[in-house]
C-alpha cells in the first residue's frame, strides 16, 4: 500500500471516529447539563431585554411588611381582601397571587371575605399546586386548590380562577423552564402565568390547547421543551420588574399601621396612578420564605441574591405576552453540523499541520460560539455547544494523533539518547521544537512545589542504614511517579526534599491545579505507605510537608555551558520553599499561596491560614491550607471549612470568644487539627492580654 493510500485511510478513520464520539458524548446527561450552563452565560452576555412588558409589577411580602404590620404569618385573610379592594380602586388590570391558601382559616368568615373580595373584583387569580404520591410504583397526581370558598362555586356564586405554582428546576436547581400545566382525571390545570395570559388575552377555554411540540394560546404558539414545559426568556436579572411592599398597598387613610403609618397608598391611587392598568403579582420575597430560585442571570460564585419565585412567574408571563419565545435547534441540524465540522477541521490539520491546525481549531470554536451567541441574542434560538465543539476537538485530536504516530519512529532514537539525562518533559520539548535547550532562561508564570520529610531523623535512628536507604528510595520513587503523572518537571532532590516545576518546559494553563493535585496525591500515597509499613514493622513512619506557590519566575538552562541544569529561580521560588517550612508551625501538611489558590480554580478546597511576612518579603501574603481536591466529606466541609471560616471572621473582628467556640467545634471531631489548636491558643492569649487598637493580624517569620 502506498504512503498516500495509507494517509487517506488514516484520514477517513480519524474522521469517522470523531463523528461517532462527538455524536455519542454530546448526548450524555452530564454534557446536557453543561449545555444549560452555556445558555446561562449567553443570558448574562445578552443582558436585559429592551422591550419587556412594563405593565408587570410585583408586590412583595417583604421585610418592611413584616416589620410594619408586626404580625406573624400567616396574615389574616381579611388583609388580602383589603389588598384586592385597594388595588382595584387604583385601577389594577389583574391581580395574581403566588400565595397558597390550601387550608381553611380558623375563622370561616376570613375565607369568605377573601373570596367575596375576589368575586367582586373579577380580576383575581389565586394559586394552587399539584401534589404527588407514589403507590405500588405508580405516581399519582392530585390538585391542591385554594380553600373551597375561593375555588368552588356554591349557592349561585362563581368560583375564582386559580393556577398552578409548581416551578420545576433542572438537575443543578436552576429554573430555566416553566411548567405549563397538567391534566388530572380529564380536567386541565394550567400554571399561574399561562392562566394569567389567557385572561389578559381574553381567550376562551377552547382557545388554549397543547400538542407534543407547542402550547397554543390563541394565535401564539409557544415551543415546548420536555413534556409540559417551555423555556423562560428572562427579561433580566433580579428586580427586572418594579417591586412594591405589600404593606404599602394597605397603608391608606383608613388603615393604621402605627408608627410606620404614612398613607402612602393614597398617593399611589390619587396622584401617581401607580397601579393603573397594571398586571400585579403578589408573593413572598424574603429569603426566609424559602421561595427563592436560582436563575440564569444569577452567578452563585459571586454571591448574588436569588430570585423570588413570584418574579419567575412574572418573567414567564412576560415571555408569553411579548412573544419572545426561546427555542432549541432541531436535533437533525445538530447532527448535520457534526460531520461538516469534522471534515473541515480534519482537512485543516492535514493542510497546515497540527500546530497551526490547533490555532484554527480554537478559532473555529470561537467563531461557532459567536454564531451561537448571535442566534440566541438576536433570534431567541439556542444552539448546541458541545456537539460542534466535540466534533472540532475530536477531529483535530484524531488526525493529529495519526500524524503524530507516523513521526514517532524517527523521534524514538533521540528520546532514548536524551531521556537518560533530562526529564521526559524536557525531552518532549526538544523533540517537538527540533531544538535542544541552550544556556539562558525566560520569565514565565509557573507553579513550584516543595516537599520535605518530617521526623526523618527520629525515624532513621531506629533503623539500620540499609533500611533507611531502602525506605527513602521507596518514598522518592513513589513521589516522583506522582509528580510526573501530573505533568510536573522534577527539578531536583536536595537530600530528602523534592522540588518540582509545573507549566514548564511544556506550557499549560492549569499548572497550579496540577501542582495541587500532585500534593493531594502525595499525601494519600504516603498514608498508604505509612499504614503498610507500620503494620509490618511497628515503627512509626515519617510524615511530609508540602508548599506550593504560583508566580513569575525565571526558567531555563540555568547551569553552566558545560553542565545542563534545567531549573527555576526567583522570589516566587523562594516563597514556595518558605511555605513548605511553615507547615511545622501551623501543624499542616499542604500550604499554598493566594496566587496558587486563585490560579487553581474551584477544584481546590482550601481554608485561609494566616496573613504572614516571610523572610525576604516586605509585604504580607495570604496563605491557605489545602484541605482536599474536588470534594471532601460533608462533616469535614461543615467543620474544617465552613465553621473554620466563620471562626476566622470572628478572629479578624477581635471576637475571641466566638472564634474560640467555633474552633472547639472543630477539635471535637478533628482533635489533631493544627490551625484550630493554634487559633485557640491565640484567642486565649488575646482574651488575657488584648492586642492594641492598631493591631494587624499579620505574623512575621524571620527564619527560612
Amino acid at each position: 500500500m502506498s504512503h498516500k493510500s495509507r494517509n487517506r485511510i488514516g484520514f477517513a478513520g480519524a474522521c469517522i471516529i470523531a463523528i461517532v464520539l462527538a455524536a455519542c458524548l454530546s448526548q450524555i446527561s452530564f454534557f446536557n447539563n453543561l449545555e444549560h450552563k452555556v445558555s446561562d452565560v449567553e443570558f448574562r452576555l445578552r443582558g436585559p431585554l429592551a422591550d419587556k412588558d412594563t405593565s408587570i409589577v410585583i408586590v412583595g411580602l417583604d421585610d418592611p411588611t413584616f416589620q410594619s404590620l408586626n404580625i406573624s404569618p400567616p396574615f389574616p385573610r381579611s388583609l388580602y381582601a383589603e389588598f384586592i379592594r385597594n388595588l382595584n380602586e387604583a385601577g389594577a388590570r389583574i391581580i395574581i397571587f403566588d400565595l397558597l391558601f390550601p387550608e381553611p382559616d380558623e375563622n370561616p368568615a376570613q375565607d369568605e371575605e377573601l373570596a367575596q373580595a375576589a368575586r367582586e373584583s373579577g380580576n383575581v387569580i389565586f394559586a394552587g399546586k399539584v401534589g404527588a404520591e407514589i403507590a405500588g410504583g405508580t405516581v399519582y397526581e392530585y390538585p391542591i386548590p385554594p380553600v373551597s370558598p375561593i375555588s368552588e362555586p356554591s349557592e349561585g356564586r362563581e368560583s375564582s380562577s386559580w393556577g398552578l405554582v409548581n416551578i420545576p428546576g433542572d438537575q443543578d436547581d436552576f429554573v430555566r423552564r416553566y411548567f405549563i400545566g397538567t391534566s388530572i382525571n380529564e380536567v386541565s390545570y394550567y400554571a399561574l402565568a399561562v392562566l394569567a395570559a389567557k385572561s389578559l388575552m381574553g381567550l376562551s377555554d377552547s382557545e388554549i390547547s397543547q400538542t407534543d411540540e407547542e402550547l397554543i394560546l390563541g394565535d401564539r404558539r409557544i415551543p415546548k421543551v420536555i413534556p409540559a414545559t417551555f423555556l423562560i426568556n428572562y427579561a433580566g436579572p433580579l428586580e427586572s420588574f418594579t417591586y412594591y411592599s405589600f404593606v404599602d398597598i394597605l397603608d391608606d387613610e383608613d388603615f393604621d399601621i402605627g408608627e410606620f403609618d404614612t398613607d402612602i397608598f393614597d398617593m399611589h391611587k390619587y396622584f401617581w396612578n401607580t397601579f393603573q392598568d397594571k398586571i400585579v403579582f403578589v408573593g413572598a420575597t424574603t429569603a426566609e420564605s424559602q421561595d427563592i430560585k436560582l436563575v440564569p442571570f444569577e452567578d452563585p460564585n459571586r454571591g448574588e441574591r436569588r430570585m423570588p419565585g413570584v418574579e419567575v412567574h412574572a418573567h414567564a408571563l412576560n415571555t408569553i405576552l411579548t412573544g419572545q419565545f426561546l427555542s432549541t435547534v432541531p436535533i437533525e441540524i445538530e447532527f448535520a453540523l457534526i460531520p461538516v465540522l469534522v471534515l473541515i477541521m480534519g482537512g485543516l490539520v492535514w493542510w497546515l499541520k497540527p500546530l497551526r491546525g490547533g490555532f484554527l481549531a480554537l478559532l473555529l470554536i470561537v467563531v461557532y460560539s459567536l454564531v451561537a451567541y448571535f442566534g440566541f441574542s438576536s433570534f431567541n434560538r439556542i444552539f448546541p455547544f458541545f456537539a460542534p465543539v466535540f466534533a472540532i476537538a475530536f477531529s483535530y485530536l484524531g488526525n493529529t494523533a495519526y500524524l503524530y504516530a507516523t513521526e514517532q519512529r524517527e523521534k524514538k532514537r533521540y528520546r532514548q539518547t536524551f531521556q537518560k539525562y533530562v526529564s521526559q518533559s524536557v525531552v518532549q520539548q526538544m523533540l517537538d521544537s527540533g531544538e535542544f535547550p541552550t544556556y539562558g532562561g525566560e520569565r514565565k508564570e509557573l507553579t513550584v512545589l516543595f516537599s520535605d520529610i518530617r521526623q526523618f531523623t527520629s525515624f532513621s535512628e531506629r533503623l539500620a542504614p540499609e533500611e533507611v536507604v531502602s525506605r527513602l528510595s521507596e518514598y522518592l520513587t513513589e513521589m516522583t511517579e506522582i509528580v510526573l503523572r501530573n505533568d510536573g518537571t522534577l527539578d531536583k532532590f536536595v537530600g530528602d526534599e523534592i522540588m518540582a516545576i509545573y507549566g514548564a518546559p511544556l506550557s499549560y494553563s492549569n499548572h497550579a491545579e496540577k501542582a495541587c493535585r500532585t500534593a493531594f496525591q502525595m499525601i494519600d500515597r504516603l498514608s498508604e505507605l505509612r499504614d503498610a509499613y507500620n503494620s509490618q514493622n511497628g515503627v512509626p513512619y515519617f510524615d511530609i510537608g508540602v508548599g506550593i506557590n504560583t508566580g513569575d519566575m525565571v526558567v531555563g538552562n540555568l547551569g553552566s555551558r558545560q553542565l545542563f541544569d534545567y531549573t527555576v529561580i526567583g522570589d516566587a521560588v523562594n516563597l514556595g520553599a518558605r511555605l513548605e517550612g511553615l507547615n511545622k508551625f501551623y501543624g499542616t501538611r499542604i500550604i499554598i499561596s493566594e496566587g496558587t489558590l486563585k490560579a487553581a480554580g474551584d477544584s481546590v478546597i482550601a481554608r485561609e491560614l494566616d496573613s504572614v511576612k516571610v523572610k525576604g518579603k516586605d509585604e504580607p501574603i495570604q496563605i491557605y491550607e489545602m484541605i482536599g481536591f474536588d470534594s471532601v466529606p460533608e462533616l469535614e466541609m461543615k467543620l474544617r471549612v465552613d465553621a473554620y471560616n466563620t471562626a476566622i471572621n470572628y478572629y479578624l473582628e477581635k471576637k475571641w470568644y466566638d472564634c474560640l467556640r467555633e474552633m472547639n467545634k472543630i477539635l471535637r471531631e478533628f482533635p489533631t487539627d493544627g490551625p484550630a489548636k493554634l487559633y485557640i491558643r491565640r484567642c486565649l492569649d488575646f482574651m488575657e492580654k488584648p492586642p492594641p487598637d492598631e493591631w494587624e493580624p499579620v505574623v512575621a517569620f524571620e527564619t527560612k
